[in-house]
């Protein structure tokens, strides 16, 4: 059974819904998502789009490009009202004559993979988050030279947990052997520990234990580097 069998019918059930009120709702044959969920046939794209827009879940999502459901305009919108309450606070600080001690960083949709690469068509700046000047000073870091994006994938587990958000110096462009670093490759954006093996050349090295899934692997030369890894965080739901 294939992943999108498997997540299909993991979300239906999570649901509650049976496989004909799903298909009623699609407007589509119980025996159509019988045979989806059994890997025995497959969706168009825009089947594929409609059901996950009724399941509340993203297409990344049901492919197993990402463990997070949430739909990205979701999260979006999510992330611009968190920016707003910040606008508000600040407002507020304003009014009580409280000085600003921090910096905006603009906060990128794309997202990069610990795993194989995250495709990135354009970057847009959907929100900002506020960093304590002192800490950005402390690690010699510009907010303008910075962006916050997310990281999708398990490889960098558990240093880097799959959903977290890390803040990407673009500034730093020299490879140092154990940094973290966010890499554009011809499979699109990663994550990874920088590492050497015995010969001296460089390699990606993943952070997960489980080798044989995530073996280390030459960097390749024509890979370039996008700015190193200086903060992480995740979301506790």
């Amino acid at each position: 059974m294939d992943i999108v069998a498997r997540r299909l019918r993991k979300v239906r059930t999570d649901r509650g819904l049976s496989q004909l009120q799903l298909a009623t709702r699609l407007g589509n044959t119980r025996h159509l998502i019988s045979q989806v969920e059994h890997g025995r046939c497959g969706l168009t794209m825009p089947k594929l789009s409609a059901t996950a827009q009724t399941l509340g879940v993203s297409v990344d999502y049901l492919f197993g490009l990402t463990d997070e459901q949430t739909p990205a305009h979701e999260l979006a919108h999510e992330l611009t009202a968190a920016t707003a309450r910040v606008r508000d606070l600040e407002d507020q600080q304003a009014h009580a004559g409280i000085t600003d001690d921090g910096d905006f960083v603009g906060v990128s949709e794309f997202a990069t993979a610990a795993g194989s690469g995250a495709v990135v068509d354009d970057e847009r700046i959907v929100g900002r988050l506020k960093f304590r000047r002192d800490w950005l000073d402390r690690h010699g870091l510009d907010a303008r030279q910075c962006r916050v994006i997310q990281v999708m994938g398990e490889s960098m587990e558990p240093t880097l947990v799959d959903g977290c958000s890390i803040l990407v110096n673009f500034a730093r462009q020299r490879r140092r052997a154990g940094r973290i670093y966010v890499v554009r490759t011809e499979d699109g954006l990663i994550v990874k520990r920088a590492g050497k093996d015995r010969t001296g050349a460089w390699q990606f090295v993943s952070d997960n234990p489980n080798k044989q899934t995530w073996p280390t692997r030459p960097w390749p030369h024509d890979a370039p580097m996008i700015g190193e890894v200086k903060w992480s965080a995740r979301t506790h739901g």
